[in-house]
């Protein structure tokens, strides 16, 4: 005699985040008030999680791209530089008692101070455009980790309270919560495995920041040193024009 099969009752539901296997009890095939809450709140759990992993995902494929357009105004900022630095030889040249106009004059200052602000005015402009998309990235990573900081904790409390009520009255509930308790089990392993890799993920996002940030502090202080010494060549240029007045001397 062959013992009786069991009639027992499994669905699974296609999530972007994992497949929520849901079993019932033997012999019931309809879902109480209770059953419907446990699982809406279940497929919410899978929801926030899938949206964390793939906010995590997006914030670092922006960081990534934020970080190599970083290192290509970095060598650009070393290029504005040297530009700066020839400016500075010619104006100290042209500062001493006597020079070469072989090596230096108000002419060529003229020209190397255009250079160095035609640089100036290019590089200032990719730097605003890379804020935009830095403050971009900013500000997504500021949500998630409000998400992931304040969020996840209320989400699961209140997912833990639909376990609890559920559990109480599961001889009148269709789901086997013994067996649900195995799947969320499960469900827990595996958003514990990808924490770490959210972690690394983000870990891109946050180095951004800080190399924008660093890149902006030297820029910054570049202007302000730029400031500074276009006000010496404009002294330069008056002391240098006054003696051409005293002196009846057009060229310098």
């Amino acid at each position: 005699m062959q013992p009786l099969q069991q009639d027992i009752r499994k669905d699974v539901i296609k999530h972007p985040f994992r497949n929520i296997e849901i079993i019932y009890e033997e012999g019931k095939s309809t879902l109480t008030e209770q059953d419907e809450e446990l699982i809406e709140g279940y497929i919410h759990l899978h929801d926030f999680e899938h949206q964390m992993k793939t906010t995590a995902e997006k914030l670092n494929r922006e960081s990534v791209s934020v970080n190599e357009t970083l290192e290509e105004l970095h060598e650009e900022l070393k290029t504005v530089r040297a530009s700066f630095d020839n400016c500075c030889k010619l104006a100290d040249k042209l500062s001493e008692p006597t020079y070469s106009l072989q090596e230096t004059s108000l002419q060529k200052l003229a020209i190397a101070r255009h250079q160095t602000e035609e640089e100036i005015k290019a590089y200032h402009d990719k730097l605003l455009e890379v804020y935009e998309a830095a403050k971009r990235v900013q500000e997504e990573f500021n949500q998630y980790q409000e998400a992931n900081e304040n969020q996840t904790e209320g989400i699961y409390q209140k997912f833990s309270d639909l376990v609890c009520d559920h559990a109480q009255n599961w001889k009148n509930n269709t789901i086997n919560i013994a067996d649900f308790d195995q799947q969320f089990d499960q469900f827990r392993e595996y958003t514990t495995a990808l924490e770490s890799y959210r972690e690394s993920l983000v870990e891109e996002s946050e180095s951004a920041m800080t190399n924008y940030t660093n890149l902006n502090n030297e820029s910054t202080a570049l202007y302000n040193v730029w400031n500074e010494f276009i006000k010496r060549i404009d002294l330069l240029t008056k002391m240098a024009d006054l003696q051409n007045n005293a002196t009846g001397f057009t060229e310098n």
